[in-house]
């Protein structure tokens, strides 16, 4: 797919996505981004922004591969040729058909919606501190996924008239992908996502009764008696359901442009609320533990985003100090960064730790930390001689444990100080070797 459009054309397909938008309900990290304006606080007197450093999320994307969309497709054709479908099955059976002619060959890529998203984002960048773009280029830097790249371009857009450098350019994977992709690159906390901490607080959701009420009674809608119900198969059928009933919200402006009306691609009418709640309930739980506050805000889940954190440190230092001669770091990554990086910034909503299981979304929002789109900014603004901090999650003001007379405004020296003093209690420090931290995290 290609997005270099004009940001016009890209952002006049948003009207149509916004009425659809409003239907979502219970999508976790596949929300599109829920971006509402708002009414930012005026910097002290004389700060005017001079640097913007960004990472974000990819846009709303399709399904990353084949798989549960097939296999949902799969099991309602089995059943056809039993003539074991209900009406609402053959509906199903019918919108898995419509669903896949729009997956196919786009596995991975972001969608038209996406592409809207990150554009709308550049635009808003560029407007809000358009002191800070003189020129003198843009670093913008993506993982070796595709859909970092598109999320990039996309982003991009807004800037066509920039007359600076705004070349993209890739890490190579692996090694050279510690700062955005450092959750790939540590051992241990690779292992750490198959410790009981994790699988065995998601798995008991999946064991509990309500699950089980849920799946039998999406079973029974589905499927006429004659088509037994097999606890795993029955399982397996509601969450890829669900997987497809969340995606579809990324993709309205292909349906449109396929012929299809809003509710011929509409899975949520196979589930009422409380079942989308409860299966979303259990998708964030694994989230929330895997990449989130989870039991303690310093675990590995965290800490293992320290690379983040440093480059953070170290690109606004130089930018500061004169020795980064760039208008903007623009960073495009995946939803396991900006997780563990809001947590790692202390950010409250993405703070709260939870060592019950039902408890966790009490505090904790996938939907709301890490939705596509998903962006933390630190905004620098100058007066000629002092340096202020603003740091943006998802594009709101957001407050910061380090004290300041002027919130949401920072002292440069009391960020940097704070952060430094937080990655030497984990063990590391800015100008550390970021790859061998990884290697031997615990």
């Amino acid at each position: 797919m290609h997005y270099r459009n004009s940001l016009l054309v890209i952002l006049s397909l948003v009207f149509f996505s916004r009425a659809h938008a409003q239907e979502k309900k219970f999508l976790g990290t596949k929300t599109p981004y829920p971006f509402k304006a708002a009414t930012y606080t005026p910097p002290p007197a004389g700060f005017t922004p001079v640097f913007v450093n960004y990472v974000g999320r990819h846009g709303a994307r399709f399904l990353t591969k084949a798989g549960v969309d097939i296999k949902v497709q799969a099991l309602l054709q089995e059943a056809q040729r039993s003539a074991a479908l209900t009406p609402l099955g053959v509906q199903l059976l019918a919108m898995t058909n419509r669903f896949l002619t729009i997956e196919q060959n786009n596995y991975e890529n972001i969608s038209l919606l996406g592409a809207a998203e990150q554009a709308g984002i550049g635009e808003r960048i560029l407007k809000n501190n358009g002191p800070a773009f003189k020129g003198r280029g843009l670093d913008v830097e993506v993982t070796h996924k595709v859909r970092t790249r598109q999320s990039a371009a996309a982003f991009l857009t807004a800037f066509k008239n920039y007359p600076g450098d705004k070349t993209i350019h890739a890490a190579p994977a692996d090694t050279a992908e510690n700062v955005l992709r450092f959750y790939d690159l540590s051992p241990a906390y690779l292992a750490f996502k198959e410790t009981p901490a994790v699988r065995e607080r998601a798995d008991s959701l999946e064991r509990d009764a309500r699950t089980a009420k849920v799946v039998q009674a999406l079973w029974k809608k589905v499927f006429t008696p004659s088509f037994a119900l097999q606890r795993e198969k029955a399982l397996t059928f509601a969450q890829g359901l669900y997987d497809l009933y969340s995606v579809q919200f990324s993709i309205p402006l292909e349906m449109k442009a396929k012929g299809y009306q809003p509710d011929s691609i509409n899975f949520g009418i196979a589930f009422d609320a409380s079942s989308l709640a409860w299966l979303s309930f259990i998708n964030d739980a694994t989230d929330f533990y895997e990449k989130g506050p989870g039991l303690d805000t310093l675990g590995i889940q965290v800490t293992v985003a320290a690379p983040l954190l440093a480059d953070f440190l170290n690109s606004t230092a130089a930018a500061i100090n004169g020795h980064l001669q760039k208008d903007a770091i623009l960073r495009f990554t995946h939803a396991e960064a900006i997780s563990p990086f809001a947590t790692l910034l202390g950010i409250r909503a993405a703070s709260h730790p939870a060592v019950a299981v039902r408890q966790y979304a009490e505090h904790w929002q996938a939907s709301g930390i890490i939705p596509l789109s998903a962006n933390i900014q630190w905004i620098v603004y100058a007066n000629g001689g002092h340096y202020l901090v603003k740091v943006l999650l998802n594009e709101r003001e957001v407050r910061l444990p380090v004290k300041t007379a002027h919130f949401p405004y920072y002292q440069w020296e009391d960020v940097q100080q704070y952060y430094v003093d937080k990655l030497r209690k984990i063990g590391t420090a800015p100008d550390a070797d970021m790859h061998r931290y990884l290697l031997g995290l615990q």
